[in-house]
């Protein structure tokens, strides 16, 4: 009797160790389910065209490839799009002008959204109307951003030119000269974008405890010394989040340069995308080229990356 009992409470106990198994396998499996889309839509969007730009830049062939167009035929060449990635002179001008527009445009965005976080932390009356205005222009797209540019700082309708016409003073010719277009290119990107990384900066400046300028407020810390022993110290982790993603979207600058200066005067203003995007879609047979192009620039932001994020290690 003994053991049938047991055996019998064996026989019940064992659909519920496989029920709270199945439920233990769920919860698990569960976070996993909310991932798939996301993992999905980056394996589509992003993975896919990395491996199939990468496999591309091995070959001599045509965006399209047209069964009547040989020229247009993949035909694979190894490494000498590579080689002559290396060797082209067009190529290397650009990647220093796009190098040089980061290193400006990159380190004043910085400062401009910081200087803006300080100033818009603290709650005030109408603070939050006021962040919504810095905010905006990231809100919308740098086509329409440098179209409206354009019409401000154009040399003959431009409006700004029509003020200072009006007060008597020459125009300037913005767009027309080297040095001028190169600079307007940097500060109309800062305007665009320094209200995002504002944002990033109020969200770290909330995260500091107010006790430690409580503190320092005691001590008589001057103002100055408190954003240099407490504020900058203590946000330098939202600093470099915000200094990796500026200096990815430096290096991606395309639509502002495309609808504000069209790359000129001459080809002053061409950027690294500009130059991708001319030799993918108006050279013949230049895709595979256009694909070793993206892959220099990929390797470049790869290493500014890890680079950015071991020296924030080190510290």
């Amino acid at each position: 009797m003994t053991s049938l009992l047991g055996t019998a409470g064996r026989g019940v106990a064992r659909p519920d160790r496989d029920g709270a198994a199945g439920r233990g396998l769920g919860a698990r499996l569960f976070p996993y389910t909310l991932v798939a889309p996301t993992l999905l839509l980056l394996a589509v969007f992003t993975l896919f065209p990395l491996v199939q730009g990468f496999w591309t830049s091995f070959f001599k062939r045509g965006l399209v490839v047209a069964p009547r167009a040989p020229s247009t035929h993949p035909v694979f060449i190894g490494l000498d799009n590579y080689l002559a990635l290396a060797s082209d002179p067009e190529f290397t001008g650009t990647l220093i002008k796009t190098v040089g527009f980061v290193c400006v445009a990159v380190p004043l965005v910085i400062v401009v959204s910081l200087a803006l976080a300080l100033l818009l932390a603290r709650p005030f009356r109408g603070v939050g109307a006021i962040r919504a205005v810095v905010f905006f222009p990231y809100m919308t797209s740098l086509l329409i951003v440098g179209i409206v540019w354009k019409w401000l700082l154009g040399y003959n309708s431009g409006l700004i030119n029509f003020m200072l016409d009006l007060a008597g003073m020459a125009p300037v010719p913005w767009l027309e000269n080297e040095l001028l277009a190169q600079a307007a290119l940097v500060f109309v990107w800062v305007w665009a974008n320094a209200g995002f990384y504002m944002m990033i900066f109020i969200a770290g400046l909330m995260m500091i405890p107010g006790d430690y300028y409580e503190a320092a407020a005691i001590d008589a810390a001057s103002p100055w010394r408190m954003f240099r022993r407490i504020t900058l110290p203590l946000l330098r982790p939202t600093m470099l989040i915000a200094l990796v993603l500026a200096s990815v979207e430096a290096f991606k600058v395309y639509e502002v340069v495309v609808s504000l200066t069209h790359g000129g005067p001459g080809r002053a203003t061409v950027y690294l995308i500009q130059a991708i995007y001319e030799t993918g879609f108006t050279k013949p047979a230049s895709a595979g080229f256009a694909a070793a192009q993206s892959m220099a620039l990929f390797a470049i932001l790869m290493a500014l990356t890890v680079l950015q994020l071991r020296m924030a290690k080190e510290r």
